[in-house]
């Protein structure tokens, strides 16, 4: 077997009680008080402000890595006809990026205190996983439903594969990939995956691979790679896509690390051509979006946890979503074992095995002790509005 053909599937071998409720101490990601549920917001203007979306040119560092920068219009004109700024571009060498750390999640320290005074009551997850190859994943989980919801998107197929081969691993999506952030030194990366849009331009992932959230800024000289194989000769088969501009909700970025922000820890980027002239829905394809109210579908998730082959190669998992006891508004999957570096990877719910695409329900955002479990924002209309301001 080459070494491409071993990327893993991570299969749940039991579906997980759609009723269940856990209690654990955020592991690589959410600062929770685990069993106080923020209320619903009781007006219009505060569900107004939850859901309120910021965006910006994604800031560029300069050379010296000290400050950053912001294009201005003449400039992202000229930068958007090359493809991304050089640069950058030329900072993501295949050395630097396989030196890239996984992305620290936020946390409040106080709330994780508190956490770990309640480990005792955490319940256990579900069973252990069993690992198999790329040709087992099942193209739609048993028990999935098209009731109920709303299709923001559906998903498209890229218009050419520009002659990469992908026979190896014919069976996982190439939509999917790695999200470099930072450089000159301080190198780290998320999970992200290509969002079917008007604009073809788009990517998803959490809110906290764009802005560190209460306290923080947004990131620097992010370059989306889909499916980055750590393993292979040619590590960006599709090419790079640096981020033009930045999107997320005012909610994360003024509470990212509590248990208030981690229910809009979504983020979105809109990204400029790879070096072919191809936008990246147009070179590697996008998933569908689909949001509705509920907390319990079956889903096939993605990403590079760093806990499992360093993040060298893309990991997926099968099982079922619950809703989640530790951060409102949000869902949990468990028997993953996905560790830092999963983050913003996607969450799809009818993964289809011919097409490799699905429809994105959720981004993996938070982590639980010892990897047992890992969460998600609930995907509602706020999502939806923040997929199509992005689009613009």
């Amino acid at each position: 077997m080459g070494r491409t053909q071993r990327l893993r599937l991570v299969a749940m071998a039991a579906a997980v009680a759609a009723t269940a409720t856990v209690t654990c101490i955020p592991a690589w990601g959410a600062g929770d008080t685990g069993r106080s549920a923020v209320p619903a917001a009781s007006t219009a203007a505060a569900a107004a402000a939850d859901a309120e979306i910021v965006s910006t040119v994604a800031p560029v560092l300069r050379p010296n890595g000290t400050s950053s920068r912001k294009y201005s219009t003449n400039e992202m004109q000229r930068v958007d006809a090359e493809g991304g700024d050089p640069a950058v571009l030329a900072y993501w060498t295949p050395e630097r990026m396989a030196a890239a750390k996984p992305l620290d999640a936020p946390g409040d320290p106080a709330l994780v205190k508190k956490m770990a005074q309640d480990l005792a009551a955490d319940l256990t997850p579900a069973p252990g996983t069993t690992a198999g190859q790329a040709s087992t994943l099942r193209s739609a989980p048993a028990g999935s439903s098209t009731d109920g919801g709303t299709i923001v998107t559906h998903p498209a197929e890229p218009e050419d594969t520009g002659g990469a081969s992908t026979n190896a691993i014919n069976r996982w999506p190439i939509s999917t990939g790695k999200l470099f952030i930072g450089g000159y030194g301080s190198g780290s990366y998320c999970s992200a995956s290509a969002l079917n849009t008007r604009s073809k331009r788009v990517v998803i992932t959490a809110g906290h691979c764009v802005h560190s959230g209460r306290g923080g800024s947004w990131h620097s000289n992010l370059v989306f790679v889909p499916k980055f194989n750590g393993e292979a000769e040619n590590k960006s088969p599709y090419g790079r896509f640096q981020a033009r501009t930045l999107h997320t909700f005012r909610t994360w970025i003024e509470k990212g690390g509590t248990n208030q922000g981690w229910s809009r820890d979504v983020g979105m980027i809109t990204t400029f051509a790879n070096g072919q002239g191809q936008r990246v829905v147009s070179a590697v394809g996008g998933n569908g979006l689909k949001t509705d109210k509920y907390y319990a579908w079956p889903t096939t998730t993605f990403g590079y946890p760093h806990n499992l082959d360093n993040g060298r190669v893309m990991w997926g998992c099968q099982g079922w979503t619950r809703k989640s006891g530790v951060a409102p508004r949000t869902s949990l999957i468990s028997g993953c074992n996905f560790g830092e570096g999963s983050s913003g990877g996607p969450w799809v719910w009818h993964y289809s095995n011919t097409t490799r695409l699905g429809y994105v329900r959720g981004v993996t955002s938070y982590g639980t002790p010892k990897n047992r479990s890992i969460g998600s924002p609930h995907f509602d209309s706020a999502v939806r509005r923040l997929a199509v301001q992005t689009n613009n």
